[in-house]
Order: structure tokens, then sequence, then C-alpha cells
């Protein structure tokens, strides 16, 4: 996903939040993103190790959209380096909105 398509994506996409992930998406041709911030984990090693998460969590359940198109952009929001399990409940949660819309 290229920055124009991301900036693109921030501002006219809906967004839907479910702690510890933010996730903005609108109808397109079915990109994903992750973002963790630098502001918030300085050592590039927990965020690596927060995007790992969050894209093994996706890789595992995007099938929960079914055959919808999306572009998906993924921020993390949390303060505190999270557990897989945590993230991916939240993961789930949110495709199965998603997929309900």
């Amino acid at each position: 996903m290229n920055e124009r398509r991301i900036l693109s994506l921030l501002k006219t996409g809906q967004v839907v939040f479910r702690y510890p992930l933010k996730v903005h998406f609108q109808a397109g041709e079915g990109d994903f993103g992750v973002s963790v911030p630098k502001r918030n984990f300085k050592r590039a090693v927990k965020r690596n190790l927060l995007k790992r998460r969050v894209r093994e969590a996706w890789r595992l359940n995007c099938a929960r959209l079914g055959d919808k198109s999306l572009d998906v952009f993924i921020y993390y929001v949390g303060k505190q380096v999270e557990e897989y399990e945590r993230i991916e409940k939240s993961l789930v949660e949110i495709l199965d909105d998603l997929a309900a819309r």
C-alpha cells in the first residue's frame, strides 16, 4: 500500500475501534497495511513485534470478511505491548463487524 492510498484511506475511509486497534477501511482492491507509532514505542524491536502480531492475526482471520474487497489499514493505538491473544480477539471482533456491514 503506497503513501497516497494510505492518506486517501485515512481521509475518506470509515473507522472501527476496538482497543488496542483502530482500523480504517473502504471499498477497494483488498490492500492491507499496519502502523505502530514510534511516539509510543521508541524501540524498533517492540514496534516490529507488534506489527508481526497484528499481521499474523490478520493472516489467520482475514477469511472472516468473505468475498468483500476492502482496503484496510490497522493502526495500533495501545500504549503497552499487548499479548497476541488480546490483539487477535480485537481483530476478530473488528472483522466480524466489517463482514456484517
